[in-house]
């Protein structure tokens, strides 16, 4: 009788009204973090996720004002009796919230907290809402909520990137799958360096992790996920998800991707000429292409200033760097390479943008290592424009805007060797590329000219120029509008095309790679 008396004094949290105060729940505080003020920094107070013992959770806030009231607030982990308070509904404006349930605590000047030594209830020590990694992009669109999901890390070798410019701020970069679906992941400051020393001591893999409260945004055209004061990580921890995970991981009929096989080889490839016939089928699809560098851009930025906790690009407002999502000044963003390149094939031209993490894996640096060696931010560097004339197979994310023809300019994923034989691996539905009769011809004919022995008397050691009057094809890129990148003259174009169309005796020599 005593122990059921025990367990009906308490309210449960899914039974929580507005109407009344006097509730008291036995719960455990999952996770508590200081609430901030964007603009001021001031503090505002604390927040708590409070779970009973039907796993039920609950937003509660702490306010500043009455913090003295709680000589000792509630710690993470610890269980507590809490009575005397209110119940309020969320409004509908409300971002960034850590639990989806439609009501939230606010403590009161007469609110007890009681901790409690001994779990009686047996309250577990975390719940989640996990989502699959296909569904994330639902929360793109909609700020209201963070989001907990489970994965497993691809690669546990990586290490926090410290900015150059204050020792304190870094970030670290991983992803994560859960066998159909793979989404980019990057912890800032406090998380990030939290992360790196619990992988260096995980002996166990593969390495498990469930992200609970992350902030779902979009990068370049690709998802990623990142830590917010809520978010917080679990690697291997005791939870039915980390082991249906890993038996999911073991079914072969699983561990295939959903759209297009969306890894490695699987993935089709394009021709230029094929990329901007695509259907809009292919919003949001990854495809190759293997292009010749012929252009980088030197009239645009070779990096974007960033923010260091969403890794959204910075607006200068009054003098100071803004992160226009976060709402709050950025005193020493990060820098990030953003090289606008004009590629082509045999096809058309294309204007590829490279993307960060690609530039520093070649390179083996990161813009603030390259600024350091120019000196100057208004120099572009040499080794920048080493990318021209090299071949590459390079990954793209097709945009909305790409398939409704607003935007030419095309964002890179990935950028690897060429493949040695290209062939034709454009699927049935993409119609082949039909080329101009004269090119071909012209074409062939300098094939001919370049593998063939000239008669002896006409022989020579001499690198032939190209007649001037020589007619060459070239395609000019469609004059669409683009914003934030200058759009290139069409002078420059022909000048780039008919580069790319003079095939030379020394034509293969240009085809060297950097090492990737």
């Amino acid at each position: 009788m005593e122990s059921k008396a025990l367990f009906n004094k308490y309210d449960k949290v899914q039974h929580l009204k507005t109407e009344r105060t006097d509730w008291t729940i036995r719960v455990r505080a999952q996770a508590v973090w200081k609430g901030i003020n964007r603009m001021t920094q001031e503090f505002r107070g604390l927040n708590v996720i409070f779970i009973d013992d039907s796993n039920s959770r609950i937003h509660a806030f702490l306010s500043a004002k009455i913090c003295d009231l709680f000589p000792k607030p509630p710690k993470e982990g610890g269980i507590y009796s809490l009575s005397n308070f209110h119940v309020r509904v969320y409004s509908d404006d409300e971002k960034n919230r850590a639990v989806r349930f439609s009501k939230h605590i606010y403590f009161a000047n007469h609110t007890q907290l009681i901790p409690e030594e001994d779990n009686i209830t047996n309250i577990g020590p975390y719940a989640f809402d996990l989502y699959e990694l296909n569904d994330v992009r639902k929360f793109v669109s909609d700020s209201r909520f963070l989001i907990d999901v489970v994965g497993i890390i691809e690669d546990c070798n990586m290490k926090c990137v410290r900015s150059r410019e204050d020792e304190s701020k870094m970030h670290i970069k991983f992803r994560i799958t859960d066998g159909r679906s793979t989404v980019n992941v990057t912890f800032f400051n406090t998380l990030a360096e939290d992360l790196e020393k619990e992988l260096k001591n995980m002996k166990e893999e593969p390495v498990t992790i469930i992200i609970a409260s992350a902030k779902v945004n979009e990068h370049e055209g690709a998802l990623c996920l990142n830590n917010y004061p809520a978010t917080r990580f679990y690697l291997n921890t005791d939870h039915y998800s980390v082991k249906i995970m890993k038996e999911r991981l073991l079914d072969p009929t699983f561990s295939i991707k959903e759209k297009d096989a969306e890894e490695g080889n699987a993935l089709p490839i394009f021709t230029v000429a094929d990329i901007k016939k695509l259907p809009k089928e292919y919003t949001e699809s990854k495809v190759r292409c293997q292009i010749t560098v012929k252009k980088v851009e030197q009239k645009t930025n070779w990096y974007d200033y960033v923010c260091t906790s969403y890794g959204e690009e910075v607006d200068i407002v009054e003098g100071r760097y803004k992160c226009l999502k976060c709402v709050r000044n950025i005193p020493y963003p990060d820098k990030r390479f953003r090289l606008a390149t004009i590629c082509n094939d045999t096809t058309g031209i294309l204007a590829i943008v490279f993307p960060d993490d690609e530039i520093q894996r070649i390179l083996g640096k990161n813009a603030f290592d390259v600024a350091d060696e120019v000196g100057d931010d208004m120099t572009f560097p040499l080794v920048l424009k080493s990318f021209e004339k090299k071949e590459l197979l390079v990954t793209l994310k097709i945009g909305e805007r790409n398939l409704n023809k607003s935007s030419n300019i095309y964002t890179a994923i990935e950028l690897n060797d060429p493949v040695e034989s290209l062939g034709n691996h454009s699927p049935n539905k993409i119609e082949p590329t039909q080329v101009n009769d004269k090119s071909l011809t012209m074409e062939i004919d300098e094939t001919i000219d370049i593998l063939s022995s000239p008669p002896t008397a006409k022989s020579s050691n001499k690198v032939r120029t190209r007649d001037k009057n020589q007619f060459v094809a070239y395609e000019i890129e469609d004059n669409v509008p683009i914003s934030k990148y200058k759009v290139v003259k069409i002078e420059k174009i022909e000048h780039v095309t008919v580069f790319a169309k003079c095939k030379g005796p020394y034509g293969s020599a240009e085809a060297n790679l950097l090492p990737l």
